[in-house]
């Protein structure tokens, strides 16, 4: 299914707005692990991440956005998927 993200590195990054900075996926799966490895610590593209999170878009969303989903990373590390 096709996927589209908006990505918030968190306080060392400015929030991303559409169009500019939506990005499109063939699946939910590919956004999500795009998110995990931005997140992690060893990603010299993105270094210091810390809070970020993405709305998630099953349609791509038109002026007025309400993600589908959001993601986040839980106490653990792991991805979080909240509705």
């Amino acid at each position: 299914m096709k996927t589209y993200m908006l990505w918030h590195g968190g306080g060392s990054y400015a929030i991303g707005t559409i169009p500019d900075d939506l990005e499109a996926f063939d699946t939910f799966s590919a956004a999500k692990e795009e998110f995990r490895r931005r997140g992690q610590d060893s990603d010299p593209y993105y270094p210091c991440v810390e809070d970020s999170s993405a709305w998630i878009f099953f349609a791509e969303p038109g002026s007025d956005p309400y993600p589908d989903m959001v993601l986040s990373f839980g106490p653990r590390g792991g991805v979080k998927v909240a509705r």
